[in-house]
């Protein structure tokens, strides 16, 4: 195995190694590929990196992979070292072996989990937070409801938007509620479903300015089989066509990696499969042949720190619920979530895997359980029995204040 001469010093002398007592973020990586186990801690000071140290037990490809990691971010706004890629700290190294490139994937991955660490203990943050269901498959008569779904996040004077329904009724429905669409900063689309994209086109319309963010793996074809018919259920090719103009202009983000929306608003990109009951669903596919099950890659959650704690916003949990909370507890290095919010794909689900998806709450210590969209009946009704004064169900309209 052949190191570039970077590799060499750095492993033989790495930099800013040590820990931080007093650290403002901590974060913990290890990788199953092959036993490494990184951990750092940061300081900061007016938004910017002041300090990070660092703990590696590992090869030496991890530890140089480390220390020029801290090279590259120290003295960066958090913003900006958080958009720190395992490419770059390849890059600064002269490159790494094909069988170590992982561990430059692993310097950077566990410095977001720091910042993101970071974001979740600091004590200034948001008093407030607001969010307003604008597409739900239920609500009153005064707003239309359609099979998809959107909420609109309300963070001080920052306006996310997470999927944007089946159709054009999100721009309807938020006029009534008084949201000023043009407003979003960042739209965040959890898959590549029809029912959580339909809406793109009519809300770029009034918010040109909004930057995207999705997943690759959204833009695949995607088909859906019920009762031996089978359907198109992917995003539509004008709002292809839209996202990959767009990306062109760089008003695309691709969540290749867990991604910050906004300050402190974070999403999880490809969500681990490590439950033994959410196995990837029989009704999915991505040929119309209905040969190759999807498997979800582009599937993706929003979480967020709240004065209560972190909330997990859900599309349709396709990767599972307890999957879910399992990769963001991994992220931000949090043991209680506060709320989970969302379509949790429970429709046609197993009493087990309902009943399992019910123990993931409680080792979490959920308060607050917002089912929408797809979540089903029957798994509502048994939420309701096990968490009957944390759970409220969702319709357009709604207004949850954190």
């Amino acid at each position: 195995m052949e190191y570039t001469e970077k590799v060499i010093e750095h492993f033989s002398n790495p930099r800013n190694v040590g820990e931080i007592p007093d650290a403002d973020g901590v974060g913990v990586i290890g990788s199953a590929e092959c036993g490494d186990v990184l951990k750092v801690w940061i300081k900061v000071a007016d938004e910017h990196l002041v300090d990070i140290k660092y703990r590696v037990f590992g090869c030496p490809a991890a530890i140089a992979a480390c220390s020029v990691m801290t090279e590259l971010a120290m003295g960066k706004h958090i913003d900006d070292a958080y958009k720190l890629t395992d490419a770059r700290v390849a890059e600064a190294l002269g490159g790494l072996p094909d069988n170590k490139y992982h561990c430059s994937n692993l310097a950077a991955s566990v410095l977001h989990k720091a910042i993101a660490n970071y974001f979740f203990k600091r004590p200034d943050r948001n008093s407030t937070i607001t969010i307003t269901i604008l597409v739900d498959d239920s609500g009153s008569e005064r707003f239309a409801s359609e099979h998809g779904l959107s909420f609109w996040v309300e963070c001080a004077d920052r306006a996310v938007l997470f999927d944007t329904g089946q159709s054009d009724i999100i721009v309807r429905n938020a006029r009534l509620l008084g949201i000023n669409l043009a407003e979003a900063e960042s739209i965040v689309l959890s898959h590549g479903h029809y029912d959580h994209t339909g809406g793109l086109c009519a809300v770029l319309d009034i918010a040109p300015q909004a930057t995207v963010y999705l997943h690759p793996a959204a833009l695949k074809p995607k088909f859906g089989r019920k009762n031996n018919k089978t359907r198109a259920i992917g995003i539509s090719d004008s709002t292809k066509e839209m996202i990959i103009s767009r990306a062109k202009n760089g008003k695309v983000i691709w969540t290749q990696m867990p991604t910050e929306v906004a300050t402190g608003l974070f999403v999880t990109s490809r969500i681990p499969r490590i439950t033994d009951f959410e196995g990837a669903s029989s009704s999915f596919f991505v040929d119309k042949d209905c040969h190759n099950t999807d498997t979800f890659p582009d599937d993706q959650a929003m979480f967020f720190d709240s004065p209560n704690g972190l909330v997990v916003l859900l599309g349709c949990a396709h990767s599972g619920v307890a999957n879910t909370l399992h990769y963001v507890a991994r992220l931000s290095g949090e043991k209680r979530i506060y709320a989970v919010i969302g379509g949790m794909h429970l429709l046609n689900a197993s009493a087990e895997r309902i009943e399992r998806t019910i123990e993931a709450f409680r080792q979490y210590d959920v308060q607050r359980i917002g089912p929408a969209h797809c979540t089903g009946n029957n798994a509502i009704e048994k939420f309701e029995r096990a968490f009957s004064e944390q759970c409220f169900t969702c319709s357009v309209g709604m207004r949850i204040d954190l």
